[in-house]
C-alpha cells in the first residue's frame, strides 16, 4: 500500500514572518509586534508584497507621512496590517501560491449581500471583515460552498 505524501505547508506565522521580515512564531509574537508598531521597512515590504494601497492601513496622508519621516506604525495601524497579512497567509495556504493569493486578495467580489463588490484585502482591514473572509477561505478549503 502506497501512502500519499502531503507536502508541508508553511504556517500562518511563517508567511507573516517572511512578509514583514520579522520573527513571528506565535500569537504572542503578533501581539508584541502590534503593541510596538511595525517599522517603516516592514510596512513598505508588506505593502509591496500584498499589492495593497497604503490607505488601506490608515489615512493615506498619515501613512505617507509615516513613510516620509521613517516612523513606526501605531498599534491600531499595525493591527490592521497584521489582519490583512493573516488573511493573506491563509489565502496562500488555500491557493498554494503567493501570486494567486495576492491576485485573489485584490480582486473585487460579492462577499456582502446588497453591497458593491469589494476585495478581500479591503474587508480584511476590519476585524469582522477578516472573519468573514477567513470563513470563506475555510469553506472553500473544505469544499463547502
Amino acid at each position: 500500500m502506497n501512502a500519499q505524501v502531503i507536502p508541508d505547508r508553511d504556517s500562518m506565522f511563517d508567511h507573516i514572518s517572511r512578509l514583514l521580515n520579522l520573527k513571528v512564531a506565535s500569537e504572542a509574537d503578533l501581539f508584541r509586534i502590534s503593541q510596538a508598531g511595525v517599522s517603516n521597512t516592514s510596512f513598505k515590504r508588506a505593502i509591496a508584497a500584498l499589492g495593497i494601497p497604503i490607505g488601506l492601513i490608515g489615512p493615506e496622508t498619515t501613512m505617507r507621512r509615516r513613510l516620509d519621516e521613517n516612523q513606526r506604525l501605531k498599534p491600531s495601524e499595525t493591527e490592521r496590517l497584521l489582519r490583512v497579512a493573516r488573511v493573506f497567509a491563509e489565502a496562500v495556504n488555500l491557493f498554494g501560491d503567493e501570486g494567486a493569493a495576492k491576485a485573489w486578495m485584490n480582486t473585487p467580489g460579492d462577499f456582502l449581500t446588497d453591497q458593491p463588490a469589494t476585495t478581500p484585502a479591503q474587508l480584511a482591514a476590519f476585524d469582522s471583515g477578516a472573519r468573514l473572509i477567513e470563513a470563506k477561505i475555510k469553506r472553500t478549503a473544505y469544499g463547502i460552498f
